[in-house]
């Protein structure tokens, strides 16, 4: 799901920056935006690759942007990229489900909490070897 946001995000900055040489004012903006969606197309991609060997972070940083990214969007109602923030808001809810989750715990285990590890190792003068 987040390779196709990918893919959308890659149409709609060569959209941009096709309408920004068409036209002959107001080229900044277009350009900026079209740079701005490449950019966070590049970052999905690098990211998704993270994703797919099981990285929390991968999710975690996928997660983030989707609501930065895709709420906003959804909110103003941006005809061509409301789309895409239903689609990125769509695979933010499936990384998330019960079975995604269990698969990041198989192939990624959490990491013990750091007090928790330091009590567990302590020796109890109660406990029985």
């Amino acid at each position: 799901m987040e390779v196709l946001v990918s893919v959308l995000f890659l149409i709609a900055a060569a959209s941009f920056l096709i309408s920004a040489a068409a036209q002959e004012i107001d080229r900044a903006g277009l350009i900026g935006l079209g740079a701005l969606l490449g950019g966070l197309a590049v970052v999905q991609l690098v990211l998704v690759l993270g994703l797919r060997r099981g990285k929390r972070g991968a999710r975690e940083l996928l997660t983030t942007i989707g609501l930065i990214v895709g709420v906003p969007i959804l909110v103003r109602r941006t005809p061509g990229l409301s789309v895409v923030s239903v689609v990125m808001l769509i695979g933010v809810v499936l990384m998330w489900l019960p079975t995604s989750t269990a698969w990041f715990q198989r192939i990624s285990p959490k990491p013990q909490n750091k007090w928790v590890r330091l009590v567990s190792r302590t020796v109890s003068p109660f406990r029985k070897r």
